[in-house]
């Protein structure tokens, strides 16, 4: 199943957005990335808190919502599903998922709960652009001959921000993947797949939207492979290859990090 076919938004006016995003760090640099652009720009933490924003909004709503697959509550893809149903909903509301998934199976479900198409974090404004008129592929930056860092991405939060918040995000995303890190570690160890591939999704998702790219893709690696062999099973080989993957992209993208929250 794909996205459906709808009538072409314009990109390029001001518009009320709605960002439903749970990660602190994301959701920071996304609301100052679409408020420097020129929109109005909400934001909400969780499934419930996106339904409700969007069937109480008055006013004809939003025009936009970019929606996390994975959320509290309950995850994006359910978040749609009910606001499409909802009989007070905006027909004419746009809706976008955001996710940092390689699956197949996230794939799957973004397509299939009613949304009119998928962005792969971090979120970039030409691709939103793009999915706005009329584009339903699913976007994603391309990689950068092998190079493990984007400095692009720091570089546009500079031009958006004053350095001291881009230093304090950069500071906070460091500490998110080191807690995300020890996590997938306990889950590892416990054999945990489940739960290991979560903390790779989220660390994919962190990682991307501040330039780790080569530890951005380490981290959907290890997700699909978890997702699809698990951990205990005699097939459980390349989650390990994976695991060393990750792991050798992961003290890189850290120590970059942690010189861009010093000030380098």
């Amino acid at each position: 199943m794909g996205f459906p076919s709808a009538p072409p938004a314009p990109a390029l006016r001001p518009l009320r957005v709605l960002v439903a995003e749970d990660e602190a760090v994301n959701r920071m640099a996304a609301l100052a990335l679409l408020r420097r652009a020129g929109h109005s720009v909400t934001a909400v933490e969780d499934g419930p808190s996106a339904v409700e924003a969007i069937v109480d909004a008055p006013d004809g709503g939003f025009d936009v919502l970019l929606m996390d697959l994975s959320l509290p509550g309950f995850d994006g893809d359910e978040a749609v599903r009910r606001i499409r149903s909802h009989p007070a909903h905006n027909p004419r509301l746009r809706i976008l998922m955001l996710t940092a998934s390689a699956t197949q199976d996230g794939l799957a479900r973004c397509q299939s709960c009613g949304a009119d198409g998928v962005l792969t974090k971090p979120l970039q404004l030409e691709a939103l652009e793009a999915a706005l008129a009329g584009a339903p592929a699913v976007s994603d930056r391309a990689p950068l001959n092998g190079h493990p860092i984007d400095h692009a991405a720091i570089a546009t939060m500079r031009g958006l921000l004053p350095a001291d918040r881009v230093a304090a995000l950069t500071a906070k995303t460091a500490a998110t993947l080191r807690a995300y890190r020890e996590e997938l570690d306990r889950a590892w160890s416990g054999g945990d797949a489940r739960q290991a591939s979560a903390m790779a999704h989220k660390i994919a998702g962190v990682s991307g939207q501040y330039g780790c790219v080569a530890l951005r893709r380490a981290a959907q690696g290890l997700e699909a492979v978890l997702e699809s062999q698990g951990l205990d099973s005699p097939t459980a080989a390349p989650a390990f290859t994976a695991r060393q993957t990750f792991d050798a992209a992961y003290d890189p993208a850290l120590a970059y990090l942690d010189s861009v929250a010093a000030g380098g």
